[in-house]
């Protein structure tokens, strides 16, 4: 199988008050909230996966034919891509072939005579020059990647993948952190459901406007697709190794001392999964009235409070709600409606437990 992965100071007091919210934290549960250990029936695939990042797995149930569709526009746009930096590779290499022998002191075609030519003429061929220089440099620097990365990536990419898992009703999806991952998401004072990380992170990958999208379109800032992994996890799937249902709606991340830990989200009567829909709705609300903005200035305002004590107390939460009222009021917006607009959302994010 192929495998796809790169391998303050605290006062007594405050420290006093951490050390009693970690004690209760183990009290009720050796993992942090709310993951649990990852289940055997998984373990044919953890050795593919990378410890150092944060995965979310489920299984893409679109017809065939619209995942086909997609992914015909994707070839279809690397390959122009391909196509036009090809050309461009063409005409430049002659080009920029004369103007190293200009610079090693022949006389060539991009040779600037300053006894024949006006100041005016020399600037604007050096403006010319320097324009040429910049595009080119950004079409190398931003541009290559992307057929490069589509085509020819190593150890797996779309074109492999694709290869080995042919379009079908249901096929793995499994998202890889992408600049952050378990050291963000389980170290620190706030771990689990508590760290912004999972606010910030999680929550958005998990909600529903992007779970009703096709696995291919679900690459971003924060989550990219491991092709390889998936391409394994069908083979295991094939050998009656793993389970489709194994794989549907899941987390996974990696303690250290705890193994892989893992989450199900969108499970009926899920505490979490309620709240994280009580969440999405306030925002989707917030959106609506142009005020996103809003719904971040709370998680900041949540973080900030946290910090200050290090656990969640009854006062912590009457000092979020006071400073998040005075927030949305000076944009216009009354907290206590907008909350009542979708049902008791409370003022954390994620409470604490």
């Amino acid at each position: 199988m192929s495998r796809c992965y790169t391998f303050y100071h605290y006062t007594p007091t405050m420290a006093s008050k951490r050390a009693k919210a970690a004690a209760k934290q183990t009290a009720g549960s050796q993992y942090p909230s709310p993951f649990s250990k990852a289940p055997p029936s998984l373990e044919p695939l953890l050795p593919q996966l990378n410890p150092a990042q944060v995965y979310i797995t489920h299984i893409d149930r679109h017809r065939a034919e619209y995942k086909k569709q997609i992914y015909v526009f994707a070839i279809v746009v690397n390959t122009t891509i391909a196509a036009l930096l090809l050309w461009r590779l063409y005409a430049a290499i002659p080009k920029y072939f004369t103007l190293v022998e200009t610079l090693l002191g022949y006389v060539t075609s991009e040779t600037v005579d300053p006894t024949s030519t006006t100041r005016q003429q020399q600037l604007w061929i050096l403006a010319r020059r320097v324009a040429m220089f910049g595009c080119d440099y950004a079409l190398v620097q931003f541009v290559v990647p992307w057929p490069l990365t589509f085509f020819a990536e190593q150890p797996a990419n779309p074109v492999t993948w694709r290869w080995q898992v042919p379009f079908q009703r249901q096929e793995v999806v499994i998202r890889a952190s992408r600049g952050w991952g378990s050291e963000e998401l389980l170290r620190g004072k706030n771990v689990g459901d508590r760290s912004p990380y999972w606010q910030t992170r999680i929550l958005p990958a998990i909600e529903r406007d992007v779970m009703e999208k096709t696995g291919y379109l679900m690459m971003g800032a924060n989550f990219d697709l491991d092709f390889g992994l998936m391409q394994d996890a069908h083979i295991l799937v094939k050998e009656g190794k793993v389970k489709w249902d194994d794989l549907d709606r899941v987390v996974l991340v990696h303690s250290e001392g705890g193994g892989w830990l893992t989450y199900s989200f969108g499970t009926p009567g899920d505490a979490v999964e309620e709240q994280r829909k009580r969440m999405m709705a306030f925002r989707e609300l917030l959106l609506k009235m142009g005020k996103e903005s809003l719904f971040w200035k709370w998680q900041e305002i949540v973080e900030e409070e946290r910090q200050k004590d290090g656990s969640v107390t009854a006062e912590t939460q009457e000092r979020i709600k006071v400073r998040v009222a005075e927030v949305f009021a000076q944009n216009g917006v009354d907290f206590d409606e907008a909350m009542a607009g979708v049902g008791e959302v409370g003022v954390l994010p994620a409470p604490a437990p």
